[in-house]
């Protein structure tokens, strides 16, 4: 392609990204005074839990059973199974969720990144419906500044220290002040999972009874605390993270310590739902989590984002209906889904207005389908690790920027992982997830024929998609796009 032609190009997707920012902002201020007909879905709740596996769900592999109310909850529900993360650290997870956008579009790919201003947000469009939007989050990095309050009439951001019951409390106070009439978007955040793991003595013993050793009631320090300082006094968080030098016996007990902190959120979300209930109804509620936690699986212990092990990136993800609705009942949807595909199906649930020229933006599929119990066609689905803090730690990972992070594709039971920058022969990792759940049998060759469909699916994913905010490629994806003939 001559350089006129280069030039040329780049000046009308210019000129396009353009007319698309002026067309947000013209519809953003039109639609806030269009009058919505009443929705038939009135009450939505969207549940996020902070750092909550998907096998702590449903499930007792630490101790007494970890979310009995949840459990009664998600007995009338349609399970999506096998549900992923685009992201396994919160502000990423947390963009793509509200946006049905992969991190490489909405431009959120660190805990600091704020959204990019022409990504459309759920709430925006919930609020352009009709509804009455309150957020109410608890973690440190969810502050107003992220841009992921935009489109909520309430943005009550709290740091680690609101603990489960005050954020379930705050909650119901902002719901108090809405008439039990109106249509309400409601998303709530807890924070209680993420270490430092604090569930108080009595949760403690209960899930360890007899245990009087090291870190007995609590692993890490105050409750709130963040970053290092979240972390015991006698063990760093560097040395926690990737040496752990705990006997067995006392890392047996940590993780104990947050199937309790999982079982206290438990309790919470039963107060929280017991108060919808009084406060009108009947909710429409979608439960999930921002990404899971590794309690030593691949020895990475109390920690998340730095790879793309399905500890840290299988979430649990269901819709919940009420008695009467038409989608009410219990189903369990096996195929693969990711965080990106609440957004669109929530469009469809609730007939959201999505102009078409913003459509663009959302890479992810409407669930409404499986939810009909429609067969969902088999797909991948894709993650990318974070930002590491520690570099040095990170087994395999070359480079640190941007491009050199893992990437994985997950469809049926396979999955492959992709280091950038490695060595022939040790940059793709094939996983029989069904033989090997837990990831440790490398079966990739380079003839190997699942291996190869899900190269191509891979690099369709990192290709610059049409009038999508462009992914940066560098020499080696384009290697990788070229030895597939995507681009010559």
């Amino acid at each position: 392609m001559g350089e006129p032609r280069k030039v040329a190009l780049a000046k009308a997707a210019l000129a396009v990204g353009l007319l698309a920012v002026a067309g947000v902002l013209l519809w953003a201020q039109v639609v806030r005074i269009v009058p919505a007909a009443a929705p038939e879905r009135a009450r939505v709740l969207l549940l996020t839990v902070d750092t909550l596996r998907a096998d702590h769900v449903g499930s007792a592999p630490h101790g007494p059973k970890n979310t009995p109310f949840l459990d009664s909850l998600l007995a009338h529900a349609q399970v999506f199974e096998r549900a992923v993360t685009p992201l396994p650290r919160t502000t990423p997870a947390v963009a793509s969720l509200l946006t049905g956008s992969y991190p490489h579009t909405t431009q959120v790919r660190s805990l600091a990144d704020p959204l990019a201003p022409e990504i459309v947000s759920v709430a925006e469009l919930f609020r352009a419906r009709g509804y009455r939007t309150v957020a109410v989050v608890s973690n440190h990095v969810l502050r107003p500044r992220r841009g992921l309050g935009r489109g909520f009439d309430v943005y009550d951001y709290a740091g680690d220290a609101r603990d489960g019951e005050a954020t379930t409390r705050a909650a119901l106070a902002h719901l108090a002040e809405i008439g039990p009439e109106e249509a309400v978007f409601l998303w709530v955040h807890y924070i209680d999972p993420h270490v430092p793991y604090a569930p108080g003595a009595e949760l403690a013993r209960r899930f360890d009874p007899g245990y009087e050793g090291r870190y007995r009631e609590h692993f890490g320090g105050e409750p709130g605390a963040t970053g290092p300082s979240a972390f015991p006094t006698d063990l760093p968080k560097r040395e926690a993270i990737y040496r752990n030098p705990l006997p067995d016996a006392v890392t047996g007990h940590v993780r104990k310590l947050y199937a309790a902190d999982v079982h206290a959120t438990d309790m919470a979300i039963e107060s929280l739902m017991g108060g919808l209930d009084h406060a009108g109804g009947p909710w429409s509620v979608v439960f999930t989590s921002d990404h899971g936690e590794s309690l030593g699986e691949h020895d990475y212990f109390w920690e998340h984002g730095d790879y793309v092990w399905n500890e840290t990136v299988r979430v649990p993800l269901a819709f919940v209906f009420a008695p009467g609705d038409p989608l009410h009942g219990q189903r369990r949807v096996e195929p693969w889904v990711s965080l990106v595909d609440v957004m669109p199906t929530l469009v469809e649930l609730f007939d959201l207005p999505m102009p078409y020229d913003l459509a663009y933006e959302v890479e992810g599929r409407s669930l409404v389908p499986a939810l009909r119990g429609e067969p969902l066609p088999v797909r991948g689905v894709f993650a990318e690790s974070g930002r590491s803090h520690h570099p040095e730690e990170i087994r395999g990972r070359l480079r640190f920027d941007v491009a050199g992070r893992f990437r994985t594709v997950l469809r049926g039971r396979w999955k492959l992982v992709w280091t950038p920058f490695q060595e022939p022969g040790r940059e793709f990792a094939l996983f029989d997830l069904e033989l090997d759940p837990g990831e440790a049998r490398n079966l990739y060759r380079p003839d190997h024929p699942v291996g190869l469909e899900l190269r191509r699916e891979l690099s369709a994913w990192l290709r610059e998609p049409d009038g999508r905010t462009a992914v940066t490629l560098d020499a080696t994806d384009q290697a990788l796009l070229r030895s597939l003939g995507y681009i010559e």
